[in-house]
């Protein structure tokens, strides 16, 4: 699994560890909430969900679309389940993926790239891609 360095795909370890061996997580660079206070509020059809069925925590977001009736109000892209060597990637040779409908882009690493060209980050899923704002 690869990252982006400020900006650039890098394919070497991402795998860090502190000075007792414990893993140690970089900081996600995308940590906005919805709310009506704040700059994403909530809007039917504003947000656009990037997930893969291979993800437990993607998937938790589409158990909630639905329990929440959002079908009509967040668009869903699936990604492909296996994680190639850059990244999550928009194939559709696999059952229900779907490519990407909003930027018809190959890897998820270039939504990311979308919202902040120099960002560096781990590429993951659930993505909430916010239309109007063009960010994570």
């Amino acid at each position: 699994m690869g990252r982006l360095v400020e900006g650039k795909w890098r394919t070497d370890s991402i795998i860090t560890s502190d000075k007792k061996g414990s893993y140690d997580r970089i900081p996600r660079s995308f940590r906005d909430s919805v709310s009506k206070a704040g700059p994403f509020t909530p809007e039917s059809g504003r947000y656009h969900l990037y997930v893969s069925y291979a993800c437990p925590w993607a998937h938790r977001t589409l158990i909630y679309r639905e329990l929440k009736g959002l079908q009509d109000h967040i668009s869903v892209n699936v990604v492909h389940p296996d994680m190639m060597d850059q990244g999550w990637t928009f194939e559709t040779n696999f059952p229900e993926t779907t490519g990407d409908d909003l930027y018809q882009k190959n890897h998820l690493s270039e939504i990311y790239l979308k919202a902040k060209p120099d960002v560096s980050t781990s590429v993951t899923v659930p993505v909430l891609w916010d239309k109007k704002h063009q960010t994570i």
